[in-house]
């Protein structure tokens, strides 16, 4: 028996995934061309406008993936772990681009690739253990519901890290090279803010993009394993 099932729009998908290219590519462009550098760092400078953004969206995938997980828990609907699942998948994607473009920015500025002394570095590092670690124990749990309800908390964890990593600069007395929150910084030019806030409007929607994709692709896997289990 054929069984038909429909999981996307392709005009919803064809137009988002417009919508997100032309907002990345302006995002790229207008960040190499427009705002002014900075005379202490030079060119490297650029790399701000990359490194911010895509930060704030490896921080924010915890957290979704933290609510979603307590829905789980209340609800033991699978749909949420996967959700969660999505979240962290795409939190680590981007958590990576912030560990390649960040020594890139350090080494112009500071000298050195990684300040050790650097509270906001640190707690990264952590993040990305704890993201790391969900996967592993994740993968290591055959049994759906026992892998989802593990998942869950560990997801509180990586909240958490994440959650420290945003107050690392805020709360804590930093003696590392790392500068303050941009957001605290009212004398950051408008070119600046203008740049700054263009490529954080184009990684959101790229994240959400990638969040659909990603958690279609997690779908077609359930869907094929009951598809297979209803056969065997």
């Amino acid at each position: 028996m054929e069984r038909k099932i429909r999981i996307f729009h392709p005009v919803f998908d064809i137009g988002f995934y417009l919508v997100v290219c032309a907002t990345l590519v302006f995002a790229v462009i207008f960040s190499l061309v427009y705002p002014n550098v900075i005379l202490e760092q030079g060119l490297s400078h650029r790399i701000f406008y990359l490194h911010v953004p895509v930060a704030w969206v490896a921080l924010y995938g915890p957290i979704l993936s933290f609510v979603f997980s307590l829905i789980f828990l209340f609800t033991r609907n699978l749909l949420w772990d996967r959700l969660a699942f999505t979240a962290n998948q795409l939190s680590f994607l981007f958590a990576v681009g912030v560990l390649f473009s960040g020594p890139i920015w350090a080494y112009s500025a500071w000298g050195v690739p990684w300040d050790k002394t650097d509270a906001r570095l640190q707690s990264f590092f952590i993040l990305c253990i704890s993201l790391v670690s969900y996967f592993i124990f994740r993968y290591l749990v055959p049994a759906k519901s026992k892998k989802a309800i593990l998942s869950a908390y560990l997801s509180v964890l990586c909240a958490v890290s994440a959650v420290l990593t945003w107050g690392a600069i805020r709360w804590i007395e930093n003696p590392g090279n790392h500068p303050g929150s941009v957001l605290g910084k009212g004398g950051m030019d408008s070119d600046m803010k203008q740049s700054m806030w263009l490529g954080v409007i184009a990684f959101h929607f790229l994240f959400l993009f990638l969040f659909l994709v990603s958690n279609r692709s997690e779908k077609i896997q359930d869907i094929r394993s009951k598809l297979k289990a209803e056969l065997d």
